[in-house]
């Protein structure tokens, strides 16, 4: 398959800090790109993104268990030179890491040799790789974070941290150490890094040559934020510029792992991760700099339309119209899947675009991989391709960079929408804990009312704002769900919180048609506790269950009926961190085992958590429809009305 087109046509507005190479790419894709001059071309145009065209780091190869933190650039003479974490031991952040590099010449189908760029001859961990290249000279720099570590007993841990960099003047083939960078490191920081990702030079306005690289940083008090280094040299030396200081203590969230732009006019948008995993709209926070950097104009704000997890992403200015295009165009690579996990959330790596210069996201946009995937960089190649360097694994999100490329007419034509639908948490409190709908889920009907009808083949539903409205704690409480059903095999989970296995703290109910049964279950952590009824209810009617922790007893009971009871074990059942409950699924859903596929097939409605135990006349008013039954204590409720 053919993922390269011809060569860009040359445009005549050549801006005098970008390469010719650039200008031309900069040109041709801002027309859409030359038409295609032969069958072969029409059928590359036609082809599906590919989600790797190489894979340049792969795990337990080349003396490293594994390869983390992407960077991507394209040099001057159009090689790419790819960057990343190499981890000696294991894939864990703090240890022995080198930061490694491997170049290609043609656009990224085959790589060069590894070339270890920092961590010869030492033990140190070296990380965050963050290149910018310096169109007047060629000059690369690589900031990047280095510091000792040390491994006690209770695991390792990380020493003092300070900032460097190292220069190549010949596309990568060697690096000389460059000036000291411990003037980046005020007093007073303990936490500081770079990147992860490319910087970028200005190419306009009056800080036109200016490279911008980003960073973040930690106090050894309660203050945390983004900051920006720049250069004026061609990255000889740096400054500290941009800082977004805000109290850990005080403030819903400060921005880390910063990405960077060109603004229209020669300034700076900022794209951040942020440091809230909870919420459906927090995950991303941006600013500006219309001084080049030097400052940002206002606070870090939350990014709205931008679903994602808690990660690194990337930002690349494809079109600009000062430079002669017809029109504006950020790009931003993410992972798509919405969810408050740093781990189990990396997934659906899709590139979104901003005609706003980033006030803005599209919601649509273009799946890379639907599998795991992690950090991301992104840039143009000279060819006019937009180049993807990326994490990925099998059933983790990293181990592994790929490498993919694609044109912008091929991206624009596997775009599609992005944004999962939602069904409405309409409990008195107004807590919004509104499910995430999966799979294609669709509305059905219970009697006169909606209920919702699951395939048991891809659909599910979550609760992803991990809000404390639905951390049920150590304390009582109660589930209902009117279920409908016909399954005659396997495990089919009707609502599961928080976690899943042995030791690790969750609730669950579900029917196993298998064993004949409806059951369900907590864990504390250290202690699990479990109950069944005698029938799994397969008969293809609707039924009411009610599931309780109430008085030191485990209770389920379907249609009103016999009580079935365990002694429930005291304490915590909801876990520290994020956490998300799913509905008509476990928590590993997709990535569950080879031959294990337990989802819910049939209908589910009025699913309600409440924070206490019911009495037996309350749970019957909650299954006659009873709108009013302990308001107080009603954590969600998901009537499945409407899908929005």
């Amino acid at each position: 398959m053919r993922l390269f087109g011809r060569p860009p046509r040359a445009h005549r507005h050549r801006p005098r800090l970008i390469t010719a190479a650039l200008t031309t790419v900069l040109a041709t894709t801002a027309l859409g790109g030359p038409a295609p001059a032969s069958a072969t071309a029409a059928a590359a145009a036609a082809a599906a993104v590919p989600s790797a065209v190489a894979t340049p780091f792969e795990a337990n190869t080349e003396g490293y268990r594994c390869f983390r933190i992407p960077a991507l650039v394209t040099t001057t003479s159009g090689a790419l030179l790819a960057f990343a974490e190499g981890r000696v031991s294991t894939c864990a952040d703090i240890g022995h890491n080198d930061i490694v590099m491997k170049k290609s010449t043609d656009g990224g189908r085959s790589w060069g040799p590894l070339k270890v760029v920092v961590g010869t001859g030492d033990q140190d961990a070296h990380g965050n790789p963050a290149p910018v290249v310096d169109a007047a000279t060629g000059r690369v720099s690589l900031l990047y974070a280095t510091g000792g570590w040390t491994d006690g007993t209770d695991g390792p841990s990380r020493g003092e941290r300070s900032l460097r960099v190292v220069h190549s003047v010949n596309d990568g083939t060697t690096w000389t150490t460059g000036a000291s960078l411990s003037h980046l490191k005020p007093a007073g920081r303990r936490w500081i890094s770079t990147g992860p990702g490319h910087g970028i030079q200005l190419n306009r306005g009056p800080h036109q040559g200016r490279l911008v690289v980003p960073g973040d940083y930690t106090t050894t008090g309660d203050r945390a934020g983004g900051q920006l280094y720049y250069s004026d040299d061609g990255g000889l030396t740096w400054v500290l510029g941009a800082q977004a200081d805000v109290d850990r203590n005080t403030a819903p969230a400060f921005p880390a792992e910063l990405t960077v732009a060109e603004t229209t006019g020669g300034g700076v948008y900022v794209n951040a991760r942020s440091s809230a995993r909870c919420g459906t709209d927090d995950h991303r926070m941006a600013a500006t700099s219309a001084d080049g950097g030097a400052t940002f104009d206002a606070p870090f704000s939350p990014v709205p339309g931008l679903d994602t997890a808690p990660v690194s992403g990337s930002l690349l200015r494809l079109h600009a119209k000062e430079l002669g295009a017809t029109q504006n165009r950020l790009l931003v690579s993410l992972p798509s899947r919405l969810g408050p996990h740093v781990l189990e959330d990396r997934r659906e790596l899709a590139i979104r675009s901003s005609y706003d210069e980033g006030r803005t996201w599209q919601t649509a946009g273009t799946v890379v991989t639907p599998g795991r995937s992690g950090y991301s960089d992104l840039a143009l190649l000279s060819t006019g391709a937009i180049g993807v360097l990326y994490e990925s694994a099998g059933n983790i999100p990293h181990s592994d960079i790929v490498f993919t490329s694609f044109t912008e007419s091929r991206l624009d034509a596997d775009r599609r929408e992005l944004r999962l639908p939602r069904t409405s948490d309409t409990g008195p409190n107004g807590y919004g804990n509104h499910a995430v709908v999966h799979g294609g889920a669709q509305l059905s009907t219970r009697n006169s009312g909606k209920s919702m009808a699951f395939d048991g083949q891809d659909d599910y539903l979550r609760l992803v704002s991990c809000s404390d409205s639905l951390r049920l704690g150590t304390g009582d409480f109660t589930v209902t769900a009117w279920f409908q059903h016909s399954a005659t095999t396997g495990a089919r989970p009707i609502i599961w919180g928080y976690g899943m296995g042995s030791g690790v703290k969750q609730f669950w109910l579900r029917a196993e048609p298998g064993s004949g049964s409806l059951r369900a279950a907590i864990d504390t952590g250290g202690a699990f506790a479990d109950v069944r009824t005698t029938s799994s209810y397969n008969d293809g009617q609707w039924h009411h269950a009610v599931l309780k922790r109430q008085a030191g007893r485990l209770t389920l009971a379907v249609d009103g009926g016999q009580e079935f009871s365990a002694a429930a074990p005291a304490g915590d059942i909801t876990p520290s961190a994020q956490f998300s409950v799913h509905i008509g699924a476990r928590p590993d859903f997709p990535n569950q085992p080879a031959g294990v596929s337990e989802l819910f097939r049939g209908g589910l409605d009025d699913v309600r958590i409440y924070g206490r135990g019911l009495t037996a006349q309350e749970a019957a008013r909650v299954k006659g429809g009873a709108l009013d039954v302990a308001n107080e204590e009603e954590r969600v409720r998901l009537g499945f009305s409407s899908i929005w």
